[in-house]
């Protein structure tokens, strides 16, 4: 069963938005009484000698309804009090804002003057009413400036939280996509190509607050480790660089294989070059019984982080020939280690002189990666999106090598680890922390 993200978190939301509303409120009521009550000190014991002092003809203090000196000190004074003090409070309580100081400061002047003037305007017609009803007092001075005061609230309130009281964290984990496809070698997995705990964990947490997680890798679906397989998080596994989706409840929901005849003709090529060849084919990598040894992973520079690997997960064959006839396998890829960099080079270029239905690529530095052409991580992650209904720009897809440059290439927000190599960091909208510092923890951190 697949969750909803939206309603996952909808209420949470709503909660956090209601807080905000309701603090916002109190912050007006503290800072309307701190006005109120700042004006009536000032106008009735400041400055009650300049009450009767009266104030030369203006239009902005006709605006105002002000005539006179005490009352116009002490609006002013007591109007900047109970503004400051509310951006204050609101600033580090309400909405927590970090965003630049000078920045919020600037608008929420502008807001300021703005409802003031408004406030003025509505001043004016409740003291024409007062006076024209005999009803002067400071009673009713205090309810006409406290409701006053707390019209403008109407527009203040999304204005500050939307526009001027900015949290940049907050306006980031909004944007970060909770869709997750993440590569395995050099990402996903540690070094020692093991997957760690912390990430396990971290998915699943990720999964519970409505996250996607797919794991988009070259290696085929046995090798995925049974740990991430049987992981109540992770919902689909795109394996062999593309050629299959794996639903983790439905099964491979599709499969694209190269043809027999095809396969073989590779399969020839490779064989005249001195090369380690793994075949990928029925969900697992064959290789040749004959160099399936220490010796040769030496010889053909197999990185020693892998060499375990191989040993876990590598399936011995006494014919790959046979093999790639067999009616029961069909052949997704072809993975291949190469002695000499000229011979890796010269076969890369005679397989896409002879063949213009293959792609190649490569994740590691002497080898090459052979798959039907079109066929790719990023083919595969949109074919992915389609069937699952996931918009691409709200995936993040993390990766490390070469093999991931085509998932790079689609629209989706791209991260990449700090041991990525050259190409892809240049293709990233971010650069995270390594493959062996919990790359899950990281993004996870990101959505709290």
């Amino acid at each position: 069963m697949t969750m909803n993200p939206t309603a996952t978190t909808q209420p949470t939301k709503l909660k956090s938005e209601l807080w905000k509303f309701l603090k916002f409120n109190i912050c007006v009521i503290v800072t309307s009484a701190l006005d109120i009550l700042s004006y009536m000190l000032l106008l009735y014991v400041v400055f009650k000698n300049q009450n009767n002092t009266p104030l030369p003809d203006s239009a902005l203090l006709s605006l105002l309804g002000i005539k006179y000196k005490g009352y116009l000190y002490s609006y002013l004074i007591s109007t900047s009090i109970g503004y400051i003090a509310a951006y204050l409070i609101n600033r580090k309580i309400t909405f927590k804002s970090n965003i630049n100081p000078l920045y919020s400061s600037v608008l929420y002047a502008a807001l300021a003057i703005f409802n003031i003037l408004v406030s003025s305007y509505l001043g004016g017609i409740f003291g024409t009413f007062i006076t024209a009803h005999d009803m002067s007092s400071p009673i009713v001075e205090i309810i006409s400036k406290f409701i006053i005061i707390n019209i403008p609230t109407i527009w203040t309130y999304p204005l500050e939280r939307y526009i001027i009281q900015i949290n940049k964290k907050e306006r980031q984990v909004q944007k970060v996509p909770m869709i997750i496809a993440s590569d395995l070698d050099g990402t996903l997995l540690k070094s020692n190509t093991d997957i760690s705990e912390e990430n396990l964990r971290s998915i699943e947490r990720l999964a519970q607050k409505g996250a996607k997680i797919v794991l988009l890798t070259g290696r085929t679906l046995y090798e995925v480790p049974k740990e991430l397989r049987v992981c109540k998080g992770v919902e689909y596994i795109v394996f062999s660089n593309g050629a299959g989706i794996y639903h983790t409840q439905k099964g491979i929901i599709k499969y694209h294989t190269i043809s027999n005849e095809k396969a073989y003709k590779i399969y020839k090529i490779l064989s005249e070059y001195e090369t380690f060849i793994e075949v990928y084919t029925g969900g697992a990598p064959y290789v040749d019984k004959a160099k399936f040894s220490d010796e040769s992973f030496e010889y053909y520079k197999i990185d020693k982080d892998f060499i375990p690997e191989m040993y876990k997960s590598r399936r011995i064959s006494n014919s790959l020939d046979n093999l790639i006839f067999d009616p029961d396998y069909k052949t997704e890829m072809f993975d291949v280690f190469f002695k000499n960099q000229d011979e890796r080079e010269a076969c890369r270029e005679r397989l896409q002189k002879e063949f213009d239905s293959v792609e190649i690529t490569t994740s590691m530095t002497n080898n090459l990666e052979i798959m039907l052409k079109g066929i790719n991580k990023g083919s595969a992650l949109r074919e992915l999106c389609k069937i699952a209904g996931y918009n691409i720009k709200d995936v993040t897809v993390v990766g490390d090598s070469k093999n991931d440059l085509t998932a790079f290439s689609t629209e989706a927000r791209k991260y990449a680890v700090s041991n990525a190599c050259n190409e892809i960091k240049a293709l990233a909208d971010k650069i995270i922390c390594s493959n062996d510092e919990n790359i899950m923890c990281y993004i996870e951190r990101e959505t709290i």
